[in-house]
């Protein structure tokens, strides 16, 4: 009985990544005090037709799922906001992912928000309100108007 009551106790754990190998999609866990846990899958958002690829990191809490409660062999399937790595909002109408390097994408109210340090690259036109970067012309630069040229260096 007490086995599997172990068992039982370690089928959802909650852990903390104590090592990431990102190109195998496998992190090391520890359970509290104990040591490392052996190398284990973590899940992704999507991983068939549109997939997603954000590996977990070194201190980052996250839910282990481990089958017949053998944590040697548990899935990472989530993680959990903590003091280290708080929730990126608190407004609950608010949808936002925070990237390294300081890059923020942030959907509110009908607006969308790209925040970057550096250039945000958009292959192919933006169209505001049915005006076409591309494609637009200025009245007033000259007589008639103007098509806007290329931006030099």
């Amino acid at each position: 009985m007490a086995e599997l009551e172990r068992r039982l106790a370690n089928v959802v754990r909650f852990a903390t990544i104590t090592e990431v190998d990102p190109g195998n999609a496998r992190a090391r866990v520890t359970f509290g005090r104990e040591t490392a846990s052996a190398w284990l899958h973590f899940s992704t958002a999507r991983a068939g037709g549109a997939r997603v690829w954000s590996p977990p990191v070194t201190g980052e809490q996250v839910v282990v799922l481990s089958p017949m409660g053998d944590t040697g062999q548990g899935i990472i399937m989530g993680s959990l906001p903590s003091n280290a790595f708080p929730a990126p909002s608190g407004d609950g109408g608010t949808y936002r992912i925070d990237m390294p390097g300081g890059v923020s994408i942030s959907v509110a109210g009908g607006s969308i928000s790209i925040t970057a340090p550096g250039n945000v690259v958009v292959n192919g036109d933006v169209i505001a309100d049915g005006i076409s970067l591309t494609t637009h012309v200025h009245g007033g630069v000259q007589s008639g108007g103007s098509n806007t040229s290329e931006p030099s260096g």
